[in-house]
């Protein structure tokens, strides 16, 4: 493809939800897990910004808290914006709108990731800012698909942001499945976009999948501390 004809990149707009209780992981913070020593929260902000896109919104609601002191030894330079879901249960989509009320009003498109997908990289961001960058006409929402499977992250136009914050508690879902027309699913076999982890057993998968060193940074007593195992 020529390049050359594309239009100018998008202003867009990057939202981080990690809101969730991680209840099926033992009540921890997900994002907060180490791998090869860093959290995943820090890898997917050092992902965001080594390919050019703005300072990312954080949308924070259980263990908003413990994130923020993680959050207080990062530099400044990577550090996202937060806003904090008082009630993030109330309504399946109240983060992702509180995250779009944050958002900049200049933003042409607006990309939303999750934080607790693992192998999330720049590479997979980039390619996804290219797919929306080419998206054919009347496209307004790519999602990645990967073996029908739906997955993140996830980008849609400003008119859809603006739509979305018109009717209050809509949800992405909801908006696509009224407007299949204008959703693209944006066929990939890139098993990155739709891997996350939501149980202790997907920890140890990961750990053995990949080789890499998974650590919780605090556990609750009586929790062991040592690496997951492989």
């Amino acid at each position: 493809m020529n390049t050359a004809a594309l239009p100018p990149p998008l202003r867009t707009g990057v939202l981080i939800l990690a809101a969730g209780a991680g209840r099926r992981m033992g009540g921890r913070a997900k994002c907060l897990l180490e791998v090869q020593g860093h959290s995943l929260l820090e890898r997917l902000a050092r992902s965001v910004r080594s390919v050019g896109l703005q300072t990312p919104v954080l949308v924070l609601g259980h263990h908003a808290t413990e994130i923020q002191a993680h959050l207080a030894q990062w530099p400044g330079h990577l550090s996202p914006r937060q806003v904090v879901n008082p009630t993030p249960e109330d309504d399946p989509a109240s983060s992702l709108h509180l995250g779009l009320h944050a958002l900049g009003s200049d933003v042409q498109a607006v990309m939303v990731l999750l934080a607790d997908q693992p192998l999330i990289d720049a590479d997979d961001i980039g390619a996804v800012l290219g797919a929306f960058q080419r998206r054919p006409a009347g496209c307004r929402v790519l999602m990645p698909m990967v073996n029908g499977v739906p997955g993140h992250p996830v980008m849609f136009d400003a008119a859809v942001r603006a739509e979305l914050l018109a009717a209050p508690g809509t949800s992405l879902r909801q908006w696509r499945a009224a407007h299949p027309q204008a959703t693209l699913p944006w066929v990939v076999d890139n098993p990155h976009h739709t891997r996350d982890l939501d149980t202790p057993e997907d920890l140890v998968a990961l750990a053995r999948d990949t080789g890499w060193v998974c650590r919780w940074p605090v556990a609750p007593t009586g929790v062991n501390t040592d690496p997951v195992s492989r």
